[in-house]
């Protein structure tokens, strides 16, 4: 490999992993779709420069799968089951044509999960799936000795990881939330019912003191003057 074709492999590596990070921190599928098409088209071009066809051939067949995601999204429909199973079985041929040893079973593996991935709606989902498939690339690397590919997937890897565990943390206070916000909307309402409870009570207790003291005013008798009790009457 020259030196010209080794200095653009380098910058189109670091353009294309700093392109995936960036794409791994959006909120919209729409975009994370686009940003991905061009970190893969790049990635495509520095296999092509390194006269890796294989692998150009397995990356550039993932941006045609990009391009059809985008496509059906468009149109809010999710990417026919029949073009998924075509995109997984050309995986699976493209892979096999360059395999060389056992380890060539992940990136085969690596653009399986990508192609599941893709019929997430919710983006955290498909960052952690991401996440999974990005592992086990920087592992593929390191077996493989292509240590300048395994700092760039590792670099991805971390990122998502951060990006993963920022989700978790948020969604758990927002749980965390809800249920303390729950848990004050049923102890105000307890307290409200009790102390309605309470009020009722005193009312009722404050209506038989009343009604107990009609009745004994009612039963006092009044003979010369002399109040009289009706227990009196039968002494």
């Amino acid at each position: 490999m020259s030196n010209v074709n080794f200095i653009f492999t380098q910058l189109f590596g670091m353009t294309a992993t700093v392109l995936l990070c960036v794409s791994y921190l959006v909120k919209n599928k729409k975009t994370f779709l686009f940003l991905g098409l061009m970190g893969d088209i790049i990635y495509g071009l520095t296999f092509i420069f390194v006269n890796s066809w294989g692998a150009g051939l397995i990356t550039f067949l993932s941006c045609g799968q990009y391009l059809f995601v985008l496509h059906y999204d468009k149109t809010q429909k999710q990417l026919p089951k029949p073009i998924a199973f075509l995109f997984i079985v050309s995986f699976i041929v493209v892979g096999c044509l360059d395999f060389s040893s056992v380890w060539d079973i992940i990136p085969i593996l690596t653009y399986i999960l990508y192609t599941f991935a893709l019929y997430y709606e919710d983006i955290k989902k498909i960052r952690f799936v991401y996440l999974v498939a990005n592992s086990l690339l920087a592992i593929y690397d390191i077996m493989v000795m292509a240590y300048a590919n395994a700092l760039e997937d590792g670099i991805e890897s971390i990122c998502l990881l951060s990006v993963v565990i920022v989700d978790f943390i948020k969604s758990r206070k927002k749980y965390c939330g809800k249920n303390i916000s729950a848990t004050l909307k049923k102890s105000i309402l307890l307290h409200g019912v009790k102390r309605f409870y309470n009020l009722y009570l005193q009312s009722t207790t404050a209506k038989v003191k009343t009604s107990d003291n009609h009745n004994i005013n009612n039963s006092l008798t009044y003979t010369n003057g002399i109040i009289k009790c009706p227990i009196n009457n039968y002494g």
